[in-house]
Formats: structure tokens, C-alpha cells, sequence
């Protein structure tokens, strides 16, 4: 009987088993509330008011957020995301850089989002700061109502139930000295395509434009 399979068979239920712990990981960090964490906790401490934007997706490569965070008269903007992978200059076998590379990717994704290496401050314009805080504040943010109150989606309409699978979303975290306020939203542009006109999800999109607009900069 040949047996020569066999290892064949054993590197391929130990990737499928790596595999299914990365997936793990990934859909339990994409899924990741903020609301009661400790950067949430501590930027409340810190500033006035701060605005944090992330966007879940169960493709996402751990948490992406944008701040937006006042303090007195002082806007400053931070972001919190993974780095550019490490440059190695030296020679390595394939084997040996791939498992550095990977190391540091586990490393992020199960760290907690908190004050620490991938949190980190942009060099933006201190006009362009106040226009953006300003053209925030129009949105009134805390009276948004996301999908936990409008309903996610579109409204089942007779003979239409539209249903959208694996999208991302919007989750937005205000955060003020007396109050922390979530608003979660899924697919919201793909939903306001087919069903528009719901104000909370209009103005999630637009403050995520804002943010990505001025986060090139």
C-alpha cells in the first residue's frame, strides 16, 4: 500500500488548522465593540471630546481607526493600525521571514486597542483640524440614530427582501466627559443605494468621508 500521501495529508490539516484559528481571530476582532475598553476609558480621560471612527468587516486585518480628539482650544487627529511590514535588509530564507512577518500580524491582531505602538498621532494642519471638528459638529453626531434604532438594512417590502452577506461597516464611538454613545451601522453605502434616505446612516457616510478625506491629507 503506498503511503507516500501521508505527509501530504498532515500539511494540509495542519494549514487548515492554522487557517481556521487566523478566520477565528479575524471575525472576533472585526466584531470588536469599543464602547467599554480601555481606549475608550482613557480617552475620555484625556480629552474633552474624541470622535473614533473603525470599520469592521470580517476580512478586516484587525481593528483600522480613525480619532478625532479636542482638548480645550487643541484638535489633534490619531490614527490606530497596523504597520507597514518591518524592513529586513538582510538575506533570509523564506521560511524564516515569512514566520517574522507573521508573528508581528499576531501580534497586532491580538493585541487590545490601547495607547501603545500601533497608536499613533498625524502631523495634520491645525486649520485644516478646526474646519474638519467644525464641519463635524454639523453633523450632530449624538443625535444619530444608528441600526440599533432605525433597523439595518432596507424595509421589507412586499415581494423584496434585500440581504447583503460578509459587507463592512461603520462603527462610530463619541465620546464626551460625561457619556460614552456607540453607533454601529452595516453596509451603510451599499444599503443607501438600494433604499435611501435614512438620515443616521446619511450622516455615518458622511462623516466617514470626512474622516478618510482628511486622514490623506
Amino acid at each position: 500500500m503506498d503511503f507516500s500521501y501521508l505527509p501530504h495529508l498532515k500539511i494540509m490539516k495542519t494549514y487548515l488548522v492554522l487557517l481556521s484559528i487566523v478566520l477565528t481571530c479575524l471575525s472576533g476582532q472585526a466584531q470588536t465593540q469599543l464602547n467599554d475598553s480601555d481606549i475608550a476609558k482613557v480617552m475620555q480621560m484625556l480629552a474633552d471630546t474624541t470622535v473614533i471612527v473603525q470599520y469592521p468587516s470580517v476580512w478586516a486585518r484587525g481593528p483600522f481607526l480613525h480619532f478625532l480628539s479636542k482638548k480645550g482650544d487643541t484638535i489633534n487627529a490619531y490614527t490606530y493600525q497596523r504597520p507597514k511590514d518591518r524592513k529586513i535588509n538582510s538575506k533570509l530564507p523564506m521560511t524564516v521571514l515569512r514566520a517574522i512577518l507573521s508573528q508581528d500580524y499576531i501580534d497586532y491582531i491580538n493585541e487590545d486597542v490601547r495607547l501603545n505602538q500601533y497608536f499613533a498621532i498625524r502631523d495634520i494642519n491645525p486649520d485644516t483640524l478646526k474646519r474638519q471638528w467644525n464641519d463635524m459638529l454639523r453633523l450632530r453626531l449624538w443625535n444619530t440614530k444608528d441600526d440599533a434604532v432605525e433597523g439595518s438594512g432596507c424595509p421589507i417590502a412586499k415581494g423584496s427582501n434585500i440581504i447583503i452577506h460578509d459587507a463592512g461597516g461603520i462603527y462610530i464611538l463619541l465620546i464626551s466627559r460625561a457619556e460614552i454613545k456607540p453607533l454601529n451601522f452595516y453596509a451603510p453605502e451599499e444599503f443607501e443605494k438600494f433604499c435611501p434616505g435614512r438620515k443616521g446612516r446619511q450622516t455615518t457616510i458622511k462623516l466617514s468621508n470626512m474622516m478618510y478625506r482628511l486622514f490623506k491629507e
